[in-house]
């Protein structure tokens, strides 16, 4: 019996490999990203520090970079987080406007994020540090430092209400560049998105002069930055409905990742030096 010549030639086929191979699928374009270059600056500490038993303003520390900084001159949008989702690798969340900032993200889906933006651009992206978040926000960030010194918690707890409670509350999400751009070019910067940092929690103590003496880390919660500084914890998507520390919650929780061109990972939190 004669295998038919079609039948034939689909088998050669087959055997190279040819028709078996689905074609290459190129990687996501990169996001457009703001690069910083190397630099020494100031950065508020997070967290609750104490000194002489007393509750004071987190110290003024001295962050090092010898690499550039690239960082989303955008927060990820919905259109952006859909792609993700539908590879299966990120949790899907509240719907809304394709260009409008993705919300309702808590830190691990942040992170998630982060990972498959790295699988799917064949760059490293991750979760900014608070410090170089506040590097970043230049202009529109604001410090947090009360200038209360007190045993009583409750008095930096009212100080930080009345400063926080005093921006004008907007809800409505607005796409891209709608809360405008900070000196750096980044737009949106302190709207109404916090974005999510890799900081976690922190306590401590500083000494006689000012600089810290004991640090503690809980990484069961983590820093979210923007028109003011909030303690979340890790896998609230909802600040307003519990997990956040004292003061006015965030209004939305949402991301901004750098992308980590440098050789070796930027410095720890631990290694910043205090600022003279």
């Amino acid at each position: 019996m004669k295998t038919p010549l079609a039948a034939l030639l689909l088998a050669a086929l087959g055997a190279t490999g040819w028709l078996l191979q689905p074609p290459a699928t190129p990687p996501l374009p990169a996001p457009a990203t703001i690069l910083l270059p190397p630099a020494i600056w100031e950065a508020r500490a997070s967290g609750t520090w104490r000194q002489d038993g007393r509750q004071v303003d987190p110290p003024l520390l001295r962050a090092t970079s010898d690499h550039p900084l690239a960082i989303m001159r955008d927060l990820v949008s919905r259109a952006d987080y859909a792609l993700c989702v539908a590879d299966n690798a990120c949790a899907e969340l509240e719907p809304g406007p394709p260009d409008t900032p993705q919300t309702g993200l808590n830190w691990h889906d942040a992170t998630a994020y982060a990972a498959w933006l790295s699988g799917t651009t064949g760059a490293t992206w991750r979760l900014p540090t608070d410090a170089e978040w506040q590097r970043a926000a230049a202009d529109r960030f604001h410090d947090d430092a009360l200038g209360v010194a007190s045993a009583d918690p409750s008095a930096r707890w009212l100080a930080r209400y009345g400063r926080e409670s005093e921006s004008d509350a907007d809800p409505a999400l607005r796409p891209h560049g709608g809360w405008g751009e900070n000196a750096l070019g980044l737009r949106d910067m302190a709207g109404n998105v916090w974005e999510w940092t890799a900081d976690c929690a922190t306590t401590g103590t500083l000494d006689a002069t000012g600089a810290p003496a004991t640090r503690d880390d809980f990484c069961g919660a983590r820093i979210a930055q923007g028109r003011h500084r909030a303690t979340v914890i890790d896998f609230v998507r909802d600040a307003s409905a519990g997990g956040c520390a004292a003061g006015v919650p965030p209004d939305h929780l949402g991301l901004r990742l750098v992308r980590d061109d440098a050789p070796q990972p930027a410095p720890a939190p631990d290694a910043l030096d205090p600022a003279p």
